[in-house]
Formats: structure tokens, sequence, C-alpha cells
């Protein structure tokens, strides 16, 4: 009887249980849904631009805010080898509160497209009235000339969307996000956990293409170069010239 009673009794707890964990993550599922858009635009002319990003956190009701505001976005966006930040340019702007990036690893800024790598860069911003609006200054990396010249494609994917808060509050999100360490509050040296959060892209992958050199025009381009030289150095010796004499005269 008792062993009978026993064995209902555990029953019942691990019915009770499996109740409380579905429970919690439905709560989770639907907590967690922030439905987030984002806006990936490519702006500006020349092989200098600037990626912004427009990053939107539709809820349904203002009960869910809690969640996600005042915490901090971090985007993770990795950028083909034609394609790079300057690392002093972005220290400037941390120094002066304009922009909280960093480039994952040195960049070299004088090498040419073929002999550079893919890299990546962490941006930051935090959530205010359910938005974040970011920006990175870009620059293109000049191409070895070919013949024909033309011009070279890059293609700039999808950031991906991390989320970081002060507190435990994305604890309920469940353990199945992917999480991962890198600057938090302004400083490479200060690294906090993140969650990376699903979003809608409204916009299309970014296109940048930048003109390749000619070869073919290489002996065109030598002789203009070479003819320009000449005729500078004598339009200069001529004035120098002009000049000497002048002075002689002013002298007698």
């Amino acid at each position: 009887m008792i062993g009978t009673y026993a064995f209902c009794l555990k029953k019942y707890e691990l019915i009770f249980g499996l109740i409380i964990i579905s429970s919690i993550s439905v709560l989770a599922t639907n907590v967690c849904n922030f439905n987030v858009r984002v806006k990936q635009t490519l702006i500006n002319e020349g092989f200098h631009r600037n990626i912004t990003y427009g990053i939107v956190f539709n809820t349904e009701n203002d009960d869910e805010r809690w969640l996600y505001e005042d915490c901090i976005v971090g985007l993770e966006q990795e950028l083909p080898s034609g394609v790079f930040t300057n690392p002093d340019e972005l220290s400037d702007l941390r120094r002066n509160k304009k922009l909280n990036a960093f480039p994952q690893n040195r960049v070299n800024v004088e090498l040419p497209a073929e002999q550079s790598s893919p890299n990546k860069v962490y941006i930051t911003g935090k959530v205010i009235d359910e938005k974040v609006n970011l920006w990175l200054p870009v620059h293109a990396r000049y191409y070895q000339a070919v013949s024909g010249g033309g011009t070279a494609r890059n293609e700039i994917e999808p950031p991906t969307l991390f989320l970081h808060c002060p507190d435990e509050r994305l604890e309920l999100c469940g353990a199945n996000n992917a999480q991962a360490a890198f600057l938090c509050n302004g400083s490479p040296r200060e690294k906090c956990k993140w969650k990376e959060i699903p979003y809608t892209m409204m916009t299309d992958t970014l296109i940048w293409d930048v003109p390749v050199g000619n070869t073919d025009h290489y002996y065109l381009v030598a002789m203009g170069t070479t003819t320009v030289i000449v005729v500078g150095s004598l339009y200069l010796l001529k004035t120098i010239h002009e000049y000497q004499i002048s002075h002689r005269k002013k002298k007698l």
C-alpha cells in the first residue's frame, strides 16, 4: 500500500514538473519574441562611405518593452577583403563619444584588396524608445590594375545581432540562444555576455562596385605624365630665369 502511494506520488511529481517546464518554455517563447527589423544602407559616394543601421523592436504591446529597453545592441559586421575600417578613425570617434566600434583584428590600411582578408567590426548602441540607430565609416581598398579595367564588386552581408542587458532578464529566453563575448562598455578590455537575437532584414545585401585601373592605358598615362612633368619643369625654369633677370635690373 505504501509502495503504491509512493509510486503515485512520484508519478504526479513527474507530471507536475513536466507541466512547469512546458509552461516556462511557452512563456520564454512568447516573452522573447522580439520581432526585430533591421535596415542596412550604404550612403555617400567614392572610396569613403558609411554603412547605416536602423534597428527597430516591433513589440505588440508595451508590457514587453522591459525585456530589451535600456539594453545594449551589438552588431558583428563582417567586411569583405576589398572594404576596411580605419582603426585610427574609430579610435577618434570613440574618444569623442560619437561611435563605439572596434575592429576584431589589426587592419593594414595600405594593402590592396588582393593581399587583404575579410575582417570583422563590432558596433554597439543603447536601445532607446524601441530603436537603435548605428553607423560605421568604411573605406574601399584599391585593386590592382588589369587589362580592360572595369570594376570589382564588394558584397557586404547583413550583420549578426546581439543583445546585452545589465541584469539577468535575458535568461528568460532560455539557454538555446548563442552567446558571444566581445566589447561591452566602451573598452575592448571590458567584455560581457551577449545573446544572439534573430531579426528580419528589410534591405538587400549591400553592393559596392569599385573602379579598377586599365593596364592597356599604361603607356598613354606614362606619356601624359612625362609630358606634364617636362612642361611644368620648363615653365618653372623660365619663371626662375625671368625673376633673376628682373632682380638684376633693379640692382642696376
